[in-house]
Order: structure tokens, then C-alpha cells, then sequence
């Protein structure tokens, strides 16, 4: 997906709890709020997500990318958040391709199931092709 058709798709879409209308770091700090970051840890598009919002620059409050944001500065993080989802300008990872799992991979984080699919056909057509061309090797050394 390019562009920002993700945000759609993401975990959050449309939960308004992820930016309070009202944030100081105390209503941030609540026991609910830190539940939602665990909706942020099976999130294929937590860099997608700090490459939008741009959290430090524009002085962020709330959850972006895995984090708990205030006044653009990390508060709390999820459990599988990597420190290269943070690059601001960071490129999108095009998902349900074999570079997007690359891309996860890269990034230290699980690939979404999307691109793990595509990897897995793409290995299987590698495979395939493997054979083929060992066969017709084979052939033709008889």
C-alpha cells in the first residue's frame, strides 16, 4: 500500500483515544492509555505512522508509532517497537510485496502477514524455477 491508504487498515484507525483532546502527561500516564500501546505492538505501520505525524517536529501528544508521546519527546514504548521506525522521513514500506518483508526485516520487526505471504509465494517460484533448471541441466547432460 503506498501513499497513506494504510492508515485505513492500521490498528487505530479511527480510535480517537490515541490523541486526547486534552493531553497533559498525567491523562497520558493513565493505566488506559499505556493498554493502548499494546494495540501498537501487532502494528505493521508504526514507521508509516511516525513518517505521517512527524511527532517530534510538530510537538506530538499522544500515540504514534508505538510510543507515547509529550511535547514530541518518547514518554513509553511497546514491547516490540524498533529505534529505526523512528527516522521522521523514513520511506514506506509498499506491504504485500517480497521488498516489504525485506523491509520489516530490515526494520527488526515481524513482518505483517501480507508480506509474509508474498515472501513465502516468492520463495516457492524461486524453488520452482530451481528445479526447472536443474532438470533441464539434467536432460541435457544425458
Amino acid at each position: 500500500m503506498s501513499g497513506t491508504g494504510w492508515v485505513s487498515e492500521a490498528p487505530c484507525a479511527g480510535d480517537l483515544r490515541f490523541t486526547p483532546d486534552d493531553p497533559s502527561e498525567e491523562v497520558l500516564r493513565a493505566p488506559r492509555t499505556q493498554d493502548l500501546l499494546k494495540v501498537c505492538r501487532v502494528c505493521p505501520y508504526r514507521a508509516e505512522c511516525i513518517s505521517l505525524v512527524k511527532p517530534r517536529a510538530s510537538q506530538f501528544d499522544g500515540i504514534c508509532g508505538g510510543r507515547l508521546w509529550f511535547n514530541g519527546e518518547i514518554r513509553a514504548t511497546c514491547e516490540t517497537a524498533h529505534p529505526r521506525e523512528l527516522e521522521e522521513g523514513a520511506k514506506p514500506i509498499t506491504h504485500g510485496t517480497e521488498s516489504g518483508a525485506r523491509a520489516h526485516n530490515r526494520r527488526g520487526e515481524t513482518a505483517c502477514s501480507l508480506c509474509k505471504e508474498a515472501a513465502r509465494i516468492a520463495q516457492a517460484n524461486r524453488r520452482a524455477k530451481k528445479k526447472r533448471l536443474s532438470s533441464q541441466h539434467d536432460q541435457r547432460s544425458r
